[in-house]
């Protein structure tokens, strides 16, 4: 299991600003969950995470590993 940190993470759709400078840190072993009403960007940060989306802004680490432009299926991420 790895830490995972969100640092000042932005993702635009086009006009639409879905994340705006995000940080947030889930330590090694900790149980960790998205809640918010629909529309408040819980699937755009995880998709961020995953890999599936770029941010215009930020990184994400996983330990001390930078993986803000590492491809999805390299991030070992599931």
């Amino acid at each position: 299991m790895v830490s995972v940190t969100i640092e000042n993470v932005t993702k635009r759709f086009g006009d639409v600003l879905a994340i705006d400078r995000v940080s947030l840190e889930v330590r090694k072993g900790e149980f960790f969950f998205l809640l918010g009403p629909s529309g408040c960007g819980k699937t755009t940060l995880l998709r961020l995470i995953a890999g599936f989306y770029q941010p215009e802004g930020g990184r994400i680490l996983f330990d001390d590993r930078d993986v803000t432009r590492v491809a999805p299926n390299e991030r070992n991420a599931g």
